[in-house]
């Protein structure tokens, strides 16, 4: 009896062990990725957890080694969410060391970062909070880098040194949007590498003013800074109206603070922060002020929650200040402040012994000083004298700032003056134009 011939099914072993071996490659590739991915992670909050102490002889305090441990265990963790990561330049830093004479070392290193997904602020500090509050986000801004739009994320070492508060900025990240193209990752590192030409500024640009007039002849350039502003939305809409730059100093923590800003910053003026700071012989009028006898980390902490009550800010003068704008140590720590955020200083100039212009250049934040406060007299007639000098200051020396505040009397002397000015042959400019 014949038997029949079974037909091959299509599982057969020929066919089947190609398909085999591919689970197998890709079981295995699966898993490498899971091991690498899982190690990194560890790795990363290993050493985010074991970040060193500084090393202090008495004199000096060196941190570079646990900036270097900090900003290695960040480039992991970035590595680790599949960020390309970039290391744009790495800087020595030092500053005073008040207790001892000495100095505080440490490094800041600028990263570039471009994220495989939507970039958490959220995962970034968990991360940070792994270190038991040795690292920090110290801040964060959103930056204009050759047309891109970046956000800067500021990540601080924190200690307790000779029983003050330390804050030491040791990683910039520059992120980038997901998946950014090499164009864009060029512009941002060109950017950052110039920022001193302003290819890095704060996306809180200014605006053009509406029906803006210019003189057939222009023989000076004037800018005008209305101080106070924050109190009276009424007397601000007055300024609001008048078709020329201006520059509105914004005074924090007041009932109108941040409508100012915002009513100023939507009328195409610009924002300063008119940053309270101690005078010289009385005190401040202020609740929450900048003093000479804070701490290097209380200034900067200050000086950063300040700054953060005024929406649009690009820049800052002082608000009194007679004492702590020639304190040389104060103006180091706000301009180091300033320039981490990218905003400019106008020294009001309250007290000739001022420092603050010349610190501010020194430390590479674009500066300028008040030639004339415009309202000490606040009849209309004075302001309206006073603002025929500047006039002649800017003709004379081919630019001029000035100072006037938010009063009524102020806003219809300025109104009045306009067509004047501009007859005269002064073109009126922000602040920011007569500065660098």
């Amino acid at each position: 009896m014949k038997r029949k011939r079974s037909r091959r099914s299509s599982g057969s072993p020929a066919i089947a062990r190609p398909f085999a071996v591919l689970l197998l490659l890709i079981a295995i590739c699966a898993g490498a990725w899971w091991y690498l991915n899982g190690n990194m992670e560890k790795k990363a909050d290993e050493e985010i957890t074991h970040i060193d102490t500084v090393q202090d002889n008495g004199m000096d305090a060196d941190y570079t080694g646990p900036a270097g441990e900090l900003q290695d265990a960040v480039e992991t963790w970035l590595k680790a969410q599949h960020a390309s990561v970039t290391v744009l330049k790495t800087e020595n830093r030092e500053e005073d060391r008040r207790a001892t004479g000495g100095k505080i070392r440490w490094t800041t290193k600028q990263v570039e970062v471009v994220p495989e997904k939507e970039f958490s602020r959220t995962d970034l500090e968990k991360e940070l909070a792994k270190s038991g509050g040795k690292a920090v986000l110290y801040q964060v801004d959103t930056k204009k880098a050759g047309g891109s739009t970046v956000t800067e994320y500021d990540i601080a070492l924190f200690d307790m040194l000779d029983k003050e508060q330390v804050y030491l900025v040791v990683t910039k990240l520059y992120v980038t949007e997901p998946g950014a193209s090499k164009e864009k990752e060029e512009a941002v590192k060109k950017a950052v590498l110039n920022a001193k030409d302003k290819d890095l500024a704060s996306t809180k640009e200014k605006k053009s003013t509406a029906g803006q007039q210019h003189p057939a002849e222009v023989r000076g350039r004037l800018a005008i800074v209305i101080d106070d502003c924050g109190s009276s939305l009424d007397i601000l809409s007055q300024f609001n109206d008048m078709p020329i730059p201006l520059t509105y100093a914004v005074m924090p923590y007041k009932s109108h603070t941040a409508e100012s800003a915002d009513s100023g910053y939507r009328a195409g003026r610009q924002i300063f922060v008119h940053m309270p700071m101690q005078p010289q012989g009385v005190a401040s009028s202020e609740s929450v002020y900048i003093g000479t006898d804070m701490s290097d980390s209380k200034v900067k902490a200050t000086a950063n929650e300040i700054l953060n009550q005024v929406p649009h800010a690009i820049g800052m003068n002082n608000h009194q200040g007679s004492l702590a704008t020639s304190d040389s140590r104060v103006m180091k720590d706000i301009m180091q402040v300033m320039s981490s955020r990218g905003l400019v200083y106008l020294d009001s100039r309250t007290n000739s012994t001022s420092v603050g212009e010349q610190t501010a250049r020194a430390m590479g934040v674009a500066t300028s000083r008040n030639n004339l406060f415009i309202d000490n007299d606040a009849s209309v007639d004075a302001i309206k004298s006073r603002l025929r000098q500047a006039g002649s200051i800017a003709r004379e020396n081919g630019s001029a700032i000035v100072i006037g505040h938010c009063r009524r009397n102020t806003a219809q002397a300025l109104s009045e003056m306009i067509d004047e000015l501009h007859n005269d042959g002064i073109d009126l400019v922000f602040a920011t134009d007569l500065m660098e």
